[in-house]
């Protein structure tokens, strides 16, 4: 607790026992509490009224904390965090009561990982639009839809949070007319006119899929001044390449619309922008597609009202006019269909146990129960029974089935191996292959290595051809043509360079961030490759994603290749008794608490740390594989 000291922070708020802090800022913490009576977990705000510089002031923040509470009492939604308590603490202040969710928040994901299937992509904006939805139809406009203000759960479900609370960490409010949130997600008339409506969250939210989609701004730039000036005149920026599994077309029209200048030429609803987007996906299942089509709402093509801004608050509630009576068939059609969305989203939705699935070499494609689901290495929940298929180029598929408690292996994919025939026109040719003569001439059975890239070579006196053949390729039969001038020893070989760069190829499960001699060369993922001048070089290869560092030293030969090989990885999952605490790897921050939460490392010797409420324990693990640790605080 002397953490909480430290912060002038009570050991308990109302009936609530504070285990942690969370997080701070000018204008409040939050703390992670426990309810005694229930056993719950929750995360209590609390509002830090000596950070207000005038009463007025701190009567309009007081009033603005209220509203959060009014506001998230109308709101009953599996994708909205809920509020349980408010209260105030003499002394303290007011302080709200609310859900824990363990997880992460979706910008911390977006920047540092782990990384999302194209299936938990769209899992997570679905879940959003039904949110977001479901607050507009009850007439609350969020205005700060970011992936600050959105929680992942551990099971791959997203919460919107942050209904009422001003961003502004001065003490001054911000009035009608002003404009209030996050500038990178602002649509064109909430950065012109400070008022804004339910298009104006459509328009932030399709800001924030296309981001989580595509890893990229819709609107980048280096200054404020030229991110707002691109929202209000420009349009988005196009990708190169596009992201994968959806239609380019489809990319351009579909975000082309959701982020329209005009409010009036958006879809009516962030629903019905999911819905289009589906439309545009191609490495999608049967299965999949339904699911999330039976997640969204069947009123999301139909407008909602207009929601003007009459608050200085993020959060704007506006009076309805009464519904007609006879609507009611209607209202209670689509409120069954929900329901049912729901119910296929609990049932059917991510669950199972998170395994690390491998395989040597990466990059193979993983079918779950003959879906697409991602290449290795891939993070994947599973449950007993789950099929798994390992597809690779030039290799043989490779199957397994899931039993509970057991852990995939890394998979070793076995080549394709067959008997070609080499053959040429004219026939009676030399073949050089993969720089080794065989013996005799063309026609010529070979057994041919399929999980590799092979070079041919055929000669005949002043006749030759080179051919270069990738994963999965094979000669098939064909005869190739011999032409004049083409061969090796009529080739002028052009002279060997003593300073012409090599290459550094980067092997294994990871991706990292690498310097040379202490320059910052940028991020290399596996297959990738660099140059290098020839000579001996000082190799920094590091990864925060993956806990991962290390020096090297290595020789460059001018003209050729060297590999470096990083470790495979590893899902390690931490429980601590009594309590939990925030786990810590090496030193740095894992996001996740001791409480049976998981994280995937590269394997090696790691120092594991956890920091609860009675102090720090730490481990010491050598990890080869996917570890359970448990120890006592």
């Amino acid at each position: 607790m002397g953490e909480l000291d430290n912060l002038n922070l009570p050991k308990m708020i109302g009936r609530y026992q504070v285990l942690c802090l969370l997080g701070s800022g000018a204008m409040g913490s939050v703390v992670l509490a426990e309810d005694p009576r229930i056993k719950r977990k929750v995360a209590i705000k609390l509002m830090k009224l000596d950070a207000v510089r005038t009463a007025a002031d701190q009567h309009e923040f007081l009033a603005r904390f209220q509203r959060e509470a009014e506001v998230s009492g109308l709101l009953n939604h599996p994708g909205i965090v809920a509020i349980y308590d408010v209260g105030e603490i003499e002394g303290q202040g007011p302080f709200l009561a609310m859900e824990y969710v363990p997880g992460k928040p979706l910008d911390g994901i977006l920047k540092n990982g782990p990384a999302l299937s194209l299936k938990e992509k769209l899992r997570i904006a679905v879940g959003l639009a039904e949110a977001l939805d479901h607050a507009h139809a009850k007439a609350i406009v969020h205005r700060d839809v970011k992936p600050g203000n959105v929680m992942v759960g551990e099971d791959g479900r997203a919460k919107l949070m942050d209904f009422g609370i001003a961003k502004r960490e001065d003490a001054g409010l911000t009035q009608t007319g002003t404009f209030l949130g996050t500038p990178s997600y602002a649509s064109p008339e909430q950065i012109k006119e400070g008022t804004v409506d339910s298009r104006s969250d459509i328009f932030s939210f399709g800001v924030l899929v296309f981001e989580l989609m595509s890893g990229q701004s819709p609107f980048p730039g280096t200054s404020i001044n030229t991110i707002l000036y691109r929202i209000v005149n420009e349009p988005p920026i196009e990708l190169h390449p596009p992201v994968l599994g959806i239609l380019p077309e489809g990319w351009r029209r579909v975000f082309a619309k959701v982020l329209a200048k005009r409010p009036e030429d958006r879809h009516p609803s962030c629903s019905s922008f999911v819905r289009d987007l589906l439309d545009a996906v191609l490495d999608l299942g049967k299965d999949d597609r339904r699911e999330m089509l039976g997640l969204l709402r069947m009123s999301g093509d139909a407008p909602l009202p207009a929601i003007l801004s009459t608050s200085f608050d993020e959060t704007m509630v506006v009076p309805r006019a009464e519904s007609r009576k006879a609507n009611w068939p209607w209202f209670a059609a689509v409120v069954l269909a929900v329901l049912l969305g729901a119910g296929w989203f609990f049932l059917k939705g991510p669950r199972g146990t998170r395994l690390q699935i491998n395989s040597v070499p990466t990059g193979a494609r993983v079918f779950l129960n003959d879906l697409a689901v991602g290449s290795t290495p891939l993070n994947q929940p599973l449950v007993p029974g789950d099929r798994l298929r390992l597809e690779l180029k030039g290799h043989q598929p490779t199957l397994w089935e899931y039993k509970a408690g057991e852990a995939p292996p890394a998979f070793p994919l076995q080549p394709t191996v067959t008997e070609e025939l080499l053959d040429t026109s004219p026939q009676g040719a030399t073949v050089v292959m993969d720089e080794k003569t065989l013996e005799g001439l063309t026609p010529l059975k070979v057994r041919w290595n399929q999980g590799q890239a092979h070079r041919l070579t055929f000669t005949k006196d002043r006749l030759g051809a080179a051919l270069d053949f990738g994963l999965g390729e094979v000669p098939g039969g064909r005869a190739f043509e011999l032409k004049e001038a083409s061969t090796a020893e009529t080739r002028p070989e052009p002279p060997l360079d003593p300073s012409a760069p090599g290459l550094i190829k980067l092997t294994g499960g990871f991706g990292v961030r690498l310097k040379a001699d202490g320059k910052d060369l940028g991020e290399l993922n596996p297959g990738s490759a660099l140059s290098l001048p020839p000579g001996n070089h000082r190799i920094e290869l590091s990864s925060s994603r993956r806990f991962f560092r290390e020096t090297r030293s290595i020789t460059i030969i001018a003209g050729q290749s060297a590999t470096l090989n990083v470790p495979g990885l590893a899902t390690l999952t931490v429980e601590t008794y009594p309590g939990t605490g925030k786990v810590f790897v090496d030193g740095l921050d894992t996001g996740i608490e001791s409480d049976g939460s998981s994280v995937v490392l590269a394997q090696g010797r790691h120092t594991v740390s956890v920091r609860g409420a009675k102090g720090t324990k730490t481990e010491t693990v050598e990890l080869s594989g996917d570890m359970n640790l448990r120890f006592q605080l």
